[in-house]
């Protein structure tokens, strides 16, 4: 027994070793200026170079280097060497920034990404001395340092040593600036990808969106939830959180917990997220008009969420999702109309007290309760006017009357209370890193849980 546990031992350090070996690695670095192609959490530096080549290709497109923050264990993936469509290879403290350096061997990519590398990889690899052509000596050149990132990091040092360019250069290059942020705005022209988008954008069909309950967090009476508006984003100038590599589920999840990608607490109001490429993006507090209406471009490559907090005399789980059809109306099944209503809030309340509402259709002061909802039949949703929306019930409402519910609401706290700690997301599950905690409950249904980090 003791002969295989080194036996097994053994292989997996060759393993490892082997993985770090098709990696160089620049201490005090990172990547400025480019979106990864993947994230990872509560990981390692060895499990993300690993990553890298045995799993990052599954995406489609092939890694090419690695940031690694020391502090966060996080990581970050990029398909090309730092230096790619402007991206920066910078000084900065606590994180290290690996590179390929061998893709043959134990290095060689276990599937070939479908979409290639974003640089030729042949390039990338270090050339053998004697194979490079010998350049003229050139007389009274300056000598540098041999090495491709800054060692200082004072930035007084490199202001210092640089030229102040003149002052009508920096004013020119404001306003290309200033006139590049707009034209960026409006621009009509598709993103650069390998390939183009199925759906076509449309930026310059603007809508409003009204949400009086928006917040970012919720008062203990109150349910977290999500206003879901398909095929719009948020339009704003204001730099978002960005996740990139997670599906809406986690998206929503990060949001409701107020962290960004490496923990830190932020407060997200809304978010936009972009299903083809999985890329999430969370936004703080903002600036909204008298009537607390977001701005909203019409844009089928993304899905727009907004916070709110309900209060209803019937339990909704929390973060539950109530999918917004713009301009649509329900003719079928009318079983209320509750005139007055001057929030779609307020008409939501009356759908989830009913236990018979399945959607609403909701305008300005008027509010009318549907038994059928559009996710059962889509052709269901007709074309209302430019003030008339369908909002989907997606509450689950218990069955127990109030006095179950606050009963089951105390016993609730009573069990949560009984649980251990959280462990460290170290359970893999089909790649997926996942977490545990138990209780000792001798009444309750289950003893363990689990879920992905």
């Amino acid at each position: 027994m003791r002969f295989w546990f080194f036996l097994c031992l053994t292989c997996l350090l060759t393993t490892v070793n082997a993985t770090w070996q098709c990696f160089n690695v620049h201490p005090s670095h990172a990547v400025s200026n480019s979106d990864a192609i993947a994230e990872l959490f509560h990981v390692t530096a060895g499990e993300c170079l690993n990553y890298c080549i045995s799993q990052a290709a599954q995406k489609g497109d092939g890694c090419v280097s690695v940031v690694f923050h020391r502090k966060f264990s996080t990581c970050q993936l990029y398909g090309h060497d730092g230096t790619h469509n402007g991206a920066e290879v910078v000084y900065l403290e606590d994180h290290d920034f690996y590179i390929r350096s061998s893709w043959d061997g134990q290095c060689q990519d276990k599937i070939a990404p479908i979409r290639g590398y974003k640089q030729n990889i042949q390039q990338l690899q270090t050339p053998q001395i004697s194979t490079l052509p010998k350049a003229q000596t050139i007389p009274n050149l300056p000598k540098f340092e041999n090495s491709d990132f800054p060692k200082d990091p004072n930035p007084q040092v490199i202001r210092d040593n640089v030229r102040k360019a003149p002052v009508h250069f920096e004013n020119s290059i404001v306003q290309e600036i200033e006139r590049q942020a707009m034209e960026d705005e409006f621009d009509m022209d598709y993103l650069t990808t390998t390939s183009p988008p199925k759906k076509r954008t449309h930026p310059d069909i603007i809508t409003s969106f009204r949400n009086s309950a928006h917040n970012y967090k919720c008062q203990r009476d109150e349910t977290l939830s999500y206003f879901l508006v398909y095929g719009s984003r948020l339009s704003t100038k204001m730099l978002p959180q960005r996740l990139n590599g997670v599906d809406q589920s986690s998206c929503l999840m990060y949001c409701s917990q107020n962290i960004n990608a490496i923990g830190q607490n932020i407060p997200c109001y809304s978010l936009n997220y972009e299903p083809t490429n999985e890329i999430c993006e969370m936004y703080g507090e903002q600036t909204r008009n008298e009537s607390d209406s977001a701005t909203l471009a019409i844009d089928d490559e993304h899905n727009f969420g907004d916070k709110f907090c309900i209060k209803t005399k019937y339990h909704c789980d929390a973060e539950t999702l109530y999918p917004v059809h713009l301009y649509k109306k329900l003719m079928k099944n009318i079983i209320a109309r509750v005139p007055g209503l001057a929030s779609k809030i307020s008409c939501l309340s009356e759908c989830i007290e009913n236990r018979e509402c399945k959607a609403v259709t909701y305008k300005n002061g008027m509010c009318v309760l549907h038994s059928v909802s559009p996710s059962e039949d889509e052709s269901l949703l007709l074309d209302g006017s430019g003030k008339t929306m369908v909002i989907e019930n997606g509450c689950h409402v218990s069955s127990n009357t109030n006095k179950s519910v606050t009963k089951s609401k105390e016993d609730s706290e009573e069990s949560e209370s009984s649980w251990q700690e959280w462990s460290l997301c170290q359970y893999g599950v089909k790649g997926r890193k996942m977490r545990v905690r138990q209780r000792e409950c001798d009444d309750c249904e289950e003893n363990m849980q689990v879920e992905e980090c």
